[in-house]
């Protein structure tokens, strides 16, 4: 029972950073479109913006099930122990994927760093909003 519920939550955080990279998307989209005007249609532009979120998404993932899989599972030591292989797992894969678009693909850097920064800004506010009441806010 205590296992289902724990699956249900990273669903629900899944499910969150989905939509936060999706808005993210349209939110730097507009920005760039602001900026460069008629020349969004580049397709390098585009690709480089849902390359930068994706690149947020697949490590956060990562981190969210390896963490969730281990929750209630094992004692507060080995869980802390599995958190910080996790993240420093995510850091290295966030790290390596950046090194191998800007390598490999032909992408707008800054575009891609926008839509890698933008995602993670709006997970972290919309996890902030949405439990306000825990903060005493």
């Amino acid at each position: 029972m205590v296992f289902s519920r724990l699956a249900q939550l990273a669903v629900r955080l899944i499910r969150k950073m989905w939509q936060a990279g999706f808005i993210a998307f349209w939110v730097v989209l507009s920005g760039v479109v602001a900026i460069l005007g008629n020349d969004f249609h580049n397709r390098k532009i585009i690709s480089s913006l849902a390359l930068g979120i994706i690149l947020w998404l697949l490590p956060n993932c990562y981190f969210v099930v390896k963490v969730m899989h281990h929750l209630g599972r094992v004692s507060a030591e080995r869980l802390l122990h599995i958190f910080y292989r996790a993240e420093l797992i995510k850091l290295l894969l966030s790290g390596f994927f950046f090194i191998m678009m800007a390598r490999l693909l032909s992408i707008n850097f800054p575009v891609l760093l926008s839509g890698y920064l933008a995602a993670h800004l709006l997970f972290w506010l919309f996890y902030i909003i949405n439990n306000k009441q825990s903060f005493g806010i």
